[in-house]
């Protein structure tokens, strides 16, 4: 996996939404595969920084529709299992009148020797 992407994923999974889509949209300069992961941190970010809810779902089920190409797994990311949390995330957030459900993180693939 790019160390961009890694670092991108890193902050997406920290919670810091906006430094997540800086780094991942200069890796996107490179290869428009990621523009779905893209599209993900900036809805996080502005619902988890301003509180919005019907923008960032509507650009969460955007970027649904940008991951269906790259199911079940794309660079080591389980697309296929980020999206069903995804899915759930958007509903459960739309019917939720407080407290917001937790965000998903990214999930990745095990790379290695017993993996």
């Amino acid at each position: 996996m790019d160390a961009r992407l890694r670092e991108g994923i890193g902050l997406f999974n920290d919670r810091r939404f906006f430094e997540s889509h800086e780094v991942l949209e200069g890796f996107y300069l490179e290869t428009d595969d990621l523009e779905g992961l893209i599209q993900l941190a900036a809805a996080l970010r502005i619902f988890a920084d301003f509180g919005e809810v019907k923008g960032p779902v509507r650009m969460v089920r955007q970027a649904l529709i940008r991951f269906e190409n790259y199911q079940p797994a794309f660079m080591q990311v389980r697309v296929a299992e980020l999206s069903a949390a995804l899915e759930a995330w958007a509903k459960a957030t739309e019917a939720a009148s407080a407290p917001a459900p937790s965000i998903p993180k990214i999930p990745l693939q095990a790379v290695g020797l017993f993996s």
